[in-house]
């Protein structure tokens, strides 16, 4: 009870907010308006409806990259909204991209069965016709992507990739009624991860009138989320390695009637610059800490390296998920007196990461389970020498060559003078990268319309 009136209150202060600046801004008083507003995205950020207000008050002061700056904000949950795109569009017509106008008004018709709405939309399409006639407007399929929010993805690049050829929209779900409102929307449903959002929206009724598509990726093999869809209502089961399948159909409780393929990982690998390295002494390791990662034995390597020469650094960036491994770490370091030279430096966005890789020599993933590793895929781009344990999935993507079996063996392999920047990522860009991936994907969304 004290949730929902918690959430009464908090939708009656926004609805003061909104009556209140929209009284502002009708007085043309838009610096008082916009204060109070962002003052309210400070404390609750990206509401879509008080983003759409700071859109349109930033529009009517002409002031186009910060109300696009706000849309942007309003958009992360969800990126087709009504308002906020229809605004968008207005922005690029503004700016005189017409074509680029044209696509967002289109995608904002997508958005509403207003049909107030719709003539806006309509008159809006005339007016860049009038001024452009060679722009088409063109019907497209609509592709939803779902995933939990505050989950890991890994579809951005898919989604620029489909985006020419569909209207695509993302939701970061943490409310089932949003995955009603884009399975309604969509031609094609798209669950990232096999969770309880496809769980849910494989026993909608909506799911049969829809085509699905679920991707998995790993860790939910050995969950009960597997045997809790609805196989029959879900048209494609992607798997991103050979050895997932196997486990997937291992702990299933009966075989399911599921069209599956199998589709490896890719990265973009335009996203990371190459520079040719050598052999060097910056030891790193990127993404989520926790039991799967096997921490413990990328530091028994650095140990040995390091008692061989004091020159050697560990680098360490992410995000540790498991608390009793983050306490032998910090133990570890400690026992050895590894203070100076092992360093954690916590969670990157993608400019960081450059940064962190650009100092590295070599990536050691000691993992017990992987599949393509983007951290060994974006390091190898980089020019970045792998070092990678053997686990079951990693012999699906790498060579021996790039593996280890033994402590003994990764040191001797960072020991190596062996070392060739452009091996490592053509290596990638022939086998793993993103158009590879895209491509195969295209073809499976084509073959279910």
């Amino acid at each position: 009870m004290g949730n929902i009136d918690n959430k009464q209150k908090s939708e009656d202060v926004k609805s003061k907010v909104q009556d209140l600046a929209e009284k502002l801004i009708n007085d043309g008083k838009y610096s008082e308006a916009l204060s109070i507003l962002e003052q309210y995205n400070t404390k609750i950020p990206g509401d879509p409806d008080i983003c759409s207000m700071i859109a349109v008050a930033y529009l009517v002061r002409g002031q186009l990259d910060k109300a696009e700056q706000a849309i942007a904000q309003g958009l992360a949950k969800d990126t087709i909204q009504f308002d906020l795109i229809y605004n968008l569009a207005y922005i690029y017509e503004m700016k005189n991209e017409y074509e680029k106008a044209a696509d967002l008004y289109m995608i904002a018709d997508s958005a509403t069965n207003n049909k107030e709405m719709k003539n806006n939309v309509k008159a809006s399409l005339e007016r860049i016709k009038a001024i452009d006639s060679s722009i088409v407007f063109k019907e497209k399929k609509k592709l939803v992507f779902f995933v939990k929010d505050g989950m890991n993805n890994f579809f951005e690049d898919i989604i620029e990739g489909l985006s020419n050829e569909y209207l695509v929209r993302k939701m970061s779900v943490n409310d089932y009624k949003q995955i009603d409102t884009g399975m309604e929307w969509a031609d094609v449903c798209w669950f990232e991860w096999c969770d309880e959002l496809i769980v849910y929206a494989s026993r909608s009724p909506l799911a049969k009138d829809k085509k699905i598509i679920c991707r998995i990726h790993g860790y939910e093999v050995y969950t009960n989320a597997i045997n809790s869809v609805n196989w029959n209502n879900v048209d494609k089961l992607i798997i991103v390695a050979p050895h997932i399948k196997r486990i997937f159909l291992e702990n299933m409780r009966s075989i399911p009637n599921v069209d599956i393929e199998l589709v490896y990982c890719g990265v973009n690998t335009d996203k990371y610059p190459l520079r040719k390295r050598t052999k060097g002494f910056n030891i790193g390791y990127l993404g989520y800490i926790n039991f799967k990662k096997n921490i413990p034995l990328t530091l028994e390597i650095f140990k040995m390296l390091h008692n061989i020469d004091k020159r050697y650094k560990l680098h360490l960036a992410g995000q540790f998920q498991d608390e009793r491994t983050f306490s032998y770490f910090k133990y570890f370091i400690r026992e050895y007196k590894l203070e100076d030279a092992v360093f954690f430096e916590g969670w990157k966005d993608y400019d960081q990461k450059l940064e962190f890789l650009d100092k590295l020599d070599y990536m050691v993933i000691s993992s017990i389970d992987e599949g393509l590793c983007y951290a060994a895929a974006e390091a190898m781009c980089s020019g970045i020498k792998p070092i990678l344990h053997n686990c079951e999935g990693i012999k699906d993507h790498y060579i021996p060559e790039y593996i280890f079996n033994s402590v003994d063996e990764a040191v001797d392999m960072i020991q190596s003078d062996e070392y060739d920047s452009y091996s490592y990522r053509k290596y990638v860009e022939d086998r793993f990268s993103s158009s590879i991936e895209i491509s195969k994907i295209k073809s499976i969304i084509q073959s279910l319309l």
